[in-house]
């Protein structure tokens, strides 16, 4: 059994991971900001220089990891400290290509935040888009390469990848179905994975016990965070995503959650910002939810089942609930209680509020369950 196992979904919103420590023997959570930024290695010596004698911040809010390429050193902020540096998720990007920086500071925050030694032995289930799934080969080749030899905050990690798995996303979900009801009954279904990101949105589709077919398009949730900006003055997409998410179904004028999003300070002004920034997210989700309502009825297929996951799934549970009012809909919701119990483990490096802890919990669902069905095949082959 490797020294650490790890689930890694290299969300566009949230990077979340579940992993385990063989000395301990129960999964933790940990989460990641998703900007990333690469910066030459005088940048973040000046910024450490600024924070002597300040106390020290956590690995996983502090990390930036430096391997060779090609002969040249490469530094990359990963995170929280990313952010700082006003860096962004950089979803022009494909996914697989910045989740190798982000995999080797979650793998570096985990072995500081638990002082593991400079050489361990790894194991690691990731995700991908269904639409980036092909490149899964060249992900893991380039990821072993990599975690041989890399600094994580100026320490030396040497890892070895022992075992590697990537599937697309929503498939940790269609396996725990597997699971539960059994090979039999998961063999006579046809189901439907829909994964509502902040991306894109995918769909992966099984039938007779196999994967047949798979979609992904762009409409992930940034597209409507966009329509807003469009439409308003002066916001930020980072704190209106979050803003937007928290209102939910209340876009009103009173909620507090869009009300800080106003930047007047006029009092004659404040009231008409407010119901400008009302107007576009409420015109933003009806044309949101239209563009992905046309897709799902151009796509989606005649299926038993429906799997919804991912964090603007929530944000449109009702919309989907009466969607597919007629055809058996499964959240999660027992896994998401396992996940809840998960994060109240005193050793996670997590500083999310209960109500916060209530909402990632169902985004974390999917790694949580590919975790949960890797470490299950792990300890088989043991």
């Amino acid at each position: 059994m490797s020294n650490l196992i790890v689930s890694f979904d290299p969300g566009a919103s949230l990077t979340k991971i579940v992993y385990e420590l063989a000395t301990e023997g129960k999964p933790c959570l940990m989460t990641m900001e998703p900007e990333m930024l690469k910066l030459p290695q005088s940048s973040i010596d000046a910024y450490m220089s600024s924070r002597k004698g300040l106390e020290s911040s956590k690995p996983v809010d502090e990390a930036w990891v430096s391997c060779a390429v090609d002969g040249d050193t490469q530094c990359t902020v990963v995170g929280f400290l990313a952010r700082q540096f006003s860096a962004s998720a950089r979803l022009d990007k494909l996914k697989y290509e910045t989740s190798i920086d982000k995999a080797l500071a979650v793998i570096g925050a985990i072995a500081q935040h638990n002082k593991l030694p400079n050489r361990f032995s790894l194991s690691l289930t990731s995700l991908l888009p269904y639409g980036e799934y092909q490149n899964r080969q060249a992900f893991e080749e380039q990821l072993r390469v990599a975690l041989k030899d890399f600094k994580f905050r100026g320490q030396r990690l040497r890892v070895k990848l022992e075992r590697f798995e990537c599937l697309p996303e929503g498939a940790g979900l269609a396996m725990i179905r597997q699971r539960q009801n059994g090979k039999e009954w998961f063999n006579a279904q046809t189901i439907a994975v829909l994964m509502f990101g902040h991306r894109n949105t995918s769909l992966l589709l099984f039938e007779r016990g196999k994967m047949t077919a798979g979609y992904t398009n762009g409409l992930g949730f940034h597209q409507m965070v966009k329509r807003v900006i469009e439409r308003t003055s002066g916001q930020d997409a980072t704190t209106l995503t979050a803003a937007i998410y928290a209102a939910g179904s209340d876009i009103t004028a009173d909620n507090q959650a869009i009300r800080a999003l106003v930047k007047s300070r006029d009092a004659k002004n404040i009231d008409y910002e407010l119901q400008m920034i009302v107007n576009a997210i409420a015109t933003a989700k009806s044309e949101y939810w239209s563009r992905l309502y046309d897709w799902l009825e151009s796509t989606l297929p005649a299926v038993n089942e429906v799997i919804l996951s991912g964090g603007a799934a929530l944000y449109l549970e009702q919309e989907l609930q009466n969607c597919f009012e007629e055809i058996t809909t499964y959240w999660g919701n027992d896994l998401q209680q396992q996940v809840q119990a998960a994060l109240k483990n005193a050793k996670n490096d997590d500083h999310h509020t209960f109500r916060e802890q209530e909402t990632l919990s169902f985004r974390l669902i999917d790694a949580f369950g590919l975790f949960m069905r890797f470490r299950a095949q792990m300890e088989k082959v043991a």
